[in-house]
């Protein structure tokens, strides 16, 4: 079994390969071959302003790479008001991030992997975004709207100025000494102009695509300002622990499409700021697709060039750390990175009861 770390994931997965990686995921998904099941999580001790722990678990498998994974994130949390706004806070009280993907064989069963996570959480959701821009975002969209300065910001900018022949970039985050280290740090890694601007009506003026990578538990910005032709993205979500929302109910009721990642977990995680309006029939089910559905099927994505759209990656799947884990791991063994450890470690030897003709459950 081999132990990658972070910086070893930096070092052998890049973001188109990361992109090429979700796409074919997500097409295995629509077409039934591949498996996710439905994000867990849980919270004890945290009241509110106040820390407590959080388990984040995500499980699938992708037959085509050949192994299923499990991603599980030990954190500790806060929400609290800032700038008037809620927000979710993480802490690291020992200055590391305790969360890993375990790689299992689908031939075997056998563990194959355990890869730090931090980075490659950040990269899959932002190659998966960069899958959903290039699907479904106008072809010659070269303004991006950008609202955060954090992990996930990075990594949705690096992927759509991938997809996209984006120009400029108008970053906006409330916290000015974030915003203006941002800028001046993701300016070498995007052949676009990185401007920060000083509020929400700045940033999406004029936008063709409008990405939200927050920590924010409420809208961010008025979608009664939104224009026809636009894409809207934003990372995130209500689940079992929290109740959260970077757009308004006037951004979904005003798209003609919207696209989710998982139908199963929207109802499974109770995502009310979409099954509300979906519930009360102000959002017809026919609106709201799977992203591989659309990918699989293209002509059900964007039909007009004034077509507005919102894209809302609702949860992490399994399938995308099962596909990004095989191209890490397939990497690392070619270069022979990362620590190998006896696999039988993992495993209890059951040997003797198969020898007396016992084929025992677990």
């Amino acid at each position: 079994m081999r132990i990658i770390d972070d910086a070893t994931v930096l070092q052998v997965l890049d973001m188109p390969t990361c992109i090429e990686a979700m796409e074919a995921a997500y097409t295995d998904h629509a077409r039934g071959a591949a498996v996710s099941h439905p994000r867990q999580r849980y919270k004890i001790g945290a009241g509110s302003d106040e820390q407590g722990y959080m388990a984040n678990m995500i499980a699938g498998a992708v037959p085509s790479c050949g192994v299923a994974a499990l991603r599980y994130d030990s954190c500790i949390v806060s929400e609290r008001e800032s700038g008037g706004k809620r927000r979710m806070e993480w802490h690291y009280p020992d200055r590391r991030s305790w969360g890993f993907v375990l790689l299992f064989s689908l031939k075997t069963g056998e563990p194959l992997a355990c890869i730090q996570d931090f980075s490659l959480s950040g990269m899959r959701v932002g190659a998966t975004v960069g899958v959903a821009v290039r699907a479904l975002a106008r072809p010659e969209a070269d303004t991006l709207a950008l609202f955060g300065s954090g992990n996930q910001a990075e990594s949705n900018l690096i992927a759509i100025c991938a997809v996209r022949p984006i120009k400029t970039v108008r970053v906006f985050s409330p916290n000015r000494e974030h915003l203006d280290h941002f800028v001046k740090a993701m300016t070498p890694f995007v052949q676009a102009d990185l401007v920060a601007v000083e509020g929400s009506d700045a940033a999406i003026d004029g936008a063709d695509v409008i990405m939200c990578a927050t920590n924010s538990s409420e809208p961010v910005f008025d979608g009664n300002k939104l224009v026809p032709g636009q894409m809207v993205i934003n990372v995130v979500n209500s689940d079992q622990a929290h109740r959260r929302r970077e757009v308004d109910d006037a951004t979904i009721l005003r798209s003609q499409l919207i696209v989710v990642n998982h139908l199963a977990t929207l109802r499974n995680n109770n995502q009310r700021e979409l099954l509300d309006l979906m519930d009360d029939g102000r959002v017809p089910e026919s609106r709201v697709l799977e992203l591989g559905d659309v990918l699989l099927h293209p002509e059900k994505g964007r039909k007009s060039e004034r077509d507005l759209i919102y894209y809302k990656p609702n949860s992490g799947m399994g399938i995308q750390f099962a596909a990004a884990g095989a191209a890490i791991l397939a990497e690392c063994e070619r270069l022979n990175l990362g620590h190998t450890v006896p696999t039988e470690w993992f495993g209890a030897d059951i040997g003797d009861r198969l020898d007396r003709g016992f084929l025992p459950s677990p």
